[in-house]
């Protein structure tokens, strides 16, 4: 290369000399950028074309992580979402899905049941529902009364022909009135499991939050397992009842045992035996609780009874009240405020 001594210097931006290495462009080999032109990657253009536009002000990709940048979660970023062992939020890690109605696995038994909250709880239910109530059970009562009093009749009617007849009257007398009894019998049981369910199906509503009708007594769903619950309770009380000396106490215990049986078929759609099974463990699990629930049933039921049968209108749904609340406390139920 010549010299140029004593002559002038060449000027910076002559294009003839080019920059020395290090400055401007990597090596000298690529022409500078036009304006507004990303710079040129010494690798080649990428792949389909030209660059894409840079990003404006406050565009995704110039936020803080997690906001709208790829690999955070946005939608189209370079990581996948979480696989089928994320556990979302709500529920404790590990934990299965609990059925409806039911804790999960592991959760805290449900609390014991306020025995006085239940009793307001059914007072004020009550003053809620008094005419489905009373209207429901006064009808419920005369409707039991004349079906017994016709069966009664009828077989007493075939009993008395039967001792008029010639020839093996004593025997035709004893099939008539012991046909007549089983019958009356069982037609006993029948209507007052179907009482008491309706009782129980409109306190059970009550507990819902849900306004009872006159029609919701009446409502003879479920009457085919409630009735063979109240068979075998029935068949229960008999055996027991003849134990020497320990028959009372027995029967208390049955009683005690099957207080929700009814319930369990109502409300959760279970059959007779399955029903006496969840009663008699929900019972065996809460006794002490339970104890005081039964007997202040009892004691409003009784105390209703005595005022001269008119009572039992409103003492008969109070302690049916108190039940379905107990009930929905001991198995983790709902009941409405």
């Amino acid at each position: 290369m010549s010299e140029n001594p004593g002559g002038t210097p060449p000027r910076d931006d002559d294009g003839s000399v080019p920059p020395p290495p290090g400055q401007g462009q990597p090596g000298g080999a690529y022409p500078p950028p036009a304006p507004g032109q990303p710079p040129a990657s010494p690798y080649g253009p990428p792949p389909g074309g030209g660059y894409p536009p840079p990003p404006g002000y406050g565009q995704p990709g110039q936020g803080q992580p997690g906001q709208g940048q790829p690999g955070y979660g946005a939608p189209g970023g370079a990581y996948p979402p979480p696989s089928g062992g994320y556990v979302p939020p709500g529920r404790p890690y590990g934990q299965p899905g609990a059925a409806y109605g039911q804790p999960y696995a592991g959760a805290p038994r449900p609390p014991a049941v306020d025995v006085g909250a239940s009793l307001s709880w059914a007072f004020s239910k009550f003053g809620q529902n008094w005419v489905a109530f009373v209207v429901g059970g006064i009808a419920w009562a005369v409707g039991i009364f004349l079906v017994v009093l016709l069966a009664s009749i009828a077989f007493g009617g075939f009993g008395a022909l039967a001792q008029n007849a010639d020839g093996g009257a004593g025997a035709l007398s004893a099939i008539g009135f012991g046909v007549g009894g089983l019958v009356l019998g069982a037609l006993t049981v029948l209507l007052s499991a179907l009482w008491l369910a309706a009782y129980v199906r409109a306190a059970l509503k009550v507990a819902d939050g849900r306004q009872v009708t006159v029609g919701d007594m009446f409502d003879l769903s479920h009457a085919g397992p409630v009735f063979v619950v109240g068979l075998l309770m029935t068949v229960a009380y008999l055996i027991v009842g003849w134990v020497p000396l320990l028959g009372p106490v027995l029967l208390l215990a049955v009683v005690y045992l099957v207080f929700f049986a009814v319930h369990f078929v109502v409300d959760r759609g279970q059959g007779a035996i399955d029903a006496i099974r969840s009663s008699v463990t929900v019972q065996s699990r809460e006794i002490g609780t339970s104890i005081l629930v039964v007997l202040v049933a009892w004691l409003v039921s009784a105390v209703g009874a005595a005022l001269c049968g008119v009572g039992a209108l409103v003492g008969t749904p109070v302690a049916i009240l108190i039940s379905a609340y107990a009930f929905r406390r001991l198995t983790g139920g709902v009941v409405a405020p």
